[in-house]
């Protein structure tokens, strides 16, 4: 008889364990089903009261910002602990629970709204940042209130008492809105961010990580235990180039006189040593938050000041504007160090005329003598030599017109040319535009600090870096322009301070050989100004009054001459003589000195 293969297919066989596995999926079913029933039937009320005692919250844990130090390493912003009261988000929360902890924490009822809606529920939100001791225990006393409250241990940004002289640099912190939240999807709901200055542009370095606790509680709030908890990691140091004895002493030195103004000290690698303005304001009054009523008081007062003269301040740049107009010039071929201009006390253009600062004019000079003296009917020439496109071309490539990007809100100025206006006002450009452009007058406007930027061009023979605030920054090259005539520039402006035609002689600091430029920008006509002298010494005008009609005065410089090691630039808003300007820079000359910064 023939043995028959084990494996080969048997109908009947196979059957049979089709049947057997059904039979054990369908014990499996009633199996769950049955369980089901006995959990969610039988059971229900036990498990419903369990789900009703424990829960689990999620709270945030705030990191600890990064500190900001200057260059001699002295704090500029820190932390200290403070107590931070959270609130958990509950359907239980009733508008009573919401007006007492309003009471309790002097904080409105709106506030606490608003922060329950950015948040999921079973997470936790700071309702009150630094929260006294007072606060936390009028909280936790009332059980009503204590099983939706938490309590932790929480950094809090932290000022020096002498942060008013650096303020328009490190800026300050605030709470996050609602539309920095949609704005920035990393941002957390309680977070302080940076507003302005290092704090705003390094904001994702001091920031650090959050980290996060998931605490088991009871139905009345109590705590059961922690769960899990992810310790927050510290933000990264910054450590400035900012010099905090000579912020102070420039600070001290703008605001103990009658001019509004600004001081930029710089680094020929672009390093700011020092920018300090008239006003300044506290960045502790911004931790807490500020009401409305409270803004206006410190406004009224004039105790806050955010606006940075430094750089969002934008005006005419004036006889500054000069050297780089020589430049220009020299690189386009239309003058050489050798081209003699007579230089009468006016010139007429069509029935315009345009006179010089000097009465009888300065005769027949070369460009040596111009920017030793500041001739500005010169430069009138040299301006209709070159054209506004020109013009516009090659000093756009010292920076002007174009923002320093050391901040996000630093003014561009403006350099104006053909396009410009017509955008702006609908009209053709004049010969007449092209120079009051040549003497930085008209439509011509710049910052602080992008004159600053300008010179230190000049200072480093034909290239100039980034600004930049950090100590350990690496030099970036932003702007090249070649020229050979760089040495004759330095010479010209080195005589500016030291030279018998010198319009800053009053800068003149032995031994230093610095190079300047003086700068006067008009705000009104010519016949306005002397209308306005004219009455103020009849006395039929106050001079604060008639101030805000005076010129503004500028002086630029950098030394020493043949290896600059700063460059030092003095604004002061309808200071009227450049050189009150020049005397400031020699006093900050002198104090650099005593730094040993130059």
């Amino acid at each position: 008889m023939e043995k028959k293969d084990s494996y080969i297919y048997h109908p009947k066989k196979f059957s049979g364990n089709v049947r057997y596995l059904i039979f054990i999926i369908l014990i499996s079913f009633v199996v769950i089903i049955l369980r089901l029933f006995y959990l969610q039937v039988l059971n229900s009320k036990y498990y419903l009261n369990l789900s009703k005692q424990n829960y689990i919250r999620l709270i945030g844990l705030l990191p600890v910002r990064g500190s900001i130090f200057s260059s001699e390493g002295i704090i500029c912003a820190s932390n200290k602990p403070t107590f931070s009261i959270y609130i958990a988000k509950d359907r239980k929360i009733t508008k009573d629970i919401i007006e007492r902890l309003s009471k309790i924490l002097n904080i409105s009822a709106k506030y606490i709204k608003t922060k329950l809606s950015l948040i999921g529920y079973s997470q936790s939100v700071v309702l009150k940042p630094d929260a006294t001791r007072r606060d936390v225990f009028e909280v936790l006393a009332e059980p009503k209130l204590s099983k939706f409250i938490d309590v932790e241990v929480s950094p809090k940004r932290f000022y020096p008492a002498n942060a008013r002289e650096f303020s328009n640099i490190v800026g300050y912190v605030s709470e996050v809105s609602k539309e920095d939240l949609m704005k920035h999807p990393n941002y957390k709901v309680g977070e302080f961010v940076g507003r302005k200055g290092v704090e705003e542009k390094y904001n994702d370095t001091l920031r650090g990580k959050w980290g996060y606790k998931e605490i088991e509680v009871t139905a009345d709030g109590s705590l059961v235990k922690t769960l899990s908890k992810t310790p927050p990691k510290k933000g990264r140091d910054i450590k400035l180039s900012l010099n905090l004895k000579l912020q102070e002493y420039l600070y001290t030195m703008l605001n103990s006189g009658q001019y509004r103004g600004s001081i930029v000290v710089m680094k020929p690698s672009g390093k700011i040593l020092a920018m300090a303005n008239t006003g300044s304001f506290d960045p502790n009054y911004f931790v807490n938050g500020l009401s409305v009523k409270q803004w206006r008081e410190l406004r009224n007062k004039h105790l806050i000041n955010l606006f940075d003269l430094a750089t969002q301040g934008a005006y005419p740049p004036g006889s500054l504007i000069k050297p780089f107009m020589a430049l220009s010039a020299l690189k386009d071929g239309v003058i050489t160090p050798q081209t003699v201009l007579m230089c009468p006390h006016s010139i007429k253009v069509g029935k315009n005329v345009y006179r010089d600062w000097k009465a009888g004019g300065f005769g027949k000079i070369k460009l040596k003598r111009a920017i030793e003296s500041s001739s500005d009917v010169f430069f009138y020439q040299i301006g209709m030599k070159l054209g506004i496109d020109k013009m516009d071309f090659y000093l756009a490539q010292f920076g002007f017109g174009r923002s320093p990007q050391l901040f996000s809100y630093c003014t561009k100025g403006n350099l104006p040319s053909k396009a410009w206006k017509f955008r702006k006002y609908h009209q053709d450009w004049y010969v007449g535009d092209t120079i009051t452009t040549a003497i930085g007058q008209g439509f011509f406007l710049v910052s602080p600090l992008q004159v600053a930027e300008a010179f230190s061009i000049i200072a480093n023979s034909g290239i100039g870096y980034y600004p930049t605030f950090l100590k350990n920054a690496k030099k970036r090259i932003r702007y090249v322009f070649k020229s050979r005539y760089y040495k004759d520039i330095k010479r010209y402006l080195w005589l500016v301070v030291n030279g018998k035609y010198g319009t800053a002689r009053v800068a003149k600091v032995e031994g230093m050989d610095i190079c300047g430029k003086t700068g006067t920008s008009q705000v009104v006509t010519s016949r306005i100004y002397k209308m306005i002298k004219k009455k103020l010494k009849e006395h039929k005008i106050s001079i604060k009054k008639a101030r805000k009609y005076f010129p503004h005065a500028w002086f630029a410089s950098f030394a020493p001459m043949k290896k600059p090691k700063v460059i030092v630039v003095v604004f002061l808003e309808h200071g009227e003589y450049s050189s009150r300007a020049a005397a400031l820079s020699k006093d900050i000359y002198i104090y650099l000195k005593e730094l040993n910064l130059i």
